[in-house]
């Protein structure tokens, strides 16, 4: 019987964290169109492409004060991403540690120039 156990145990210990289908509003607060969308987990620099609804592939620049629906993949465990946003006038910047779990809307503005996120 340990023998299961232990077997069991290790199995579950070696299984990969499952990713779980996500999606969040982001909504363009920055007073400049954005061409494209990227995320990471805070802290990190696995930037992935947030794939956007189909509107905005039809349309692709995000407008000042539009909003587009962002999906991505996540464990189960990550709350906290930073989004990176490029501009039109092709600039970059990192509106960090938004919370996708308990936010569905995210907006990303320029605070004294400087970007910040909140949850709406």
């Amino acid at each position: 019987m340990h023998y299961l156990t232990g077997l069991t145990l290790a199995l579950f210990v070696a299984s990969p964290a499952l990713a779980e289908d996500w999606d969040f509003v982001l909504i363009n607060g920055t007073g400049k169109p954005i061409k494209t969308v990227e995320i990471a987990p805070t802290g990190s620099t696995d930037w992935k492409p947030g794939l956007e609804e189909e509107a905005a592939r039809r349309a692709p620049v995000i407008k000042p004060g539009a909003r587009t629906t962002v999906r991505l993949d996540r464990p189960s465990s990550q709350c906290r991403y930073d989004v990176r946003a490029t501009f039109e006038d092709a600039t970059t910047m990192v509106f960090a540690n938004g919370n996708i779990c308990d936010n569905s809307y995210l907006t990303v503005k320029l605070t004294g120039g400087k970007p910040s996120i909140s949850a709406n």
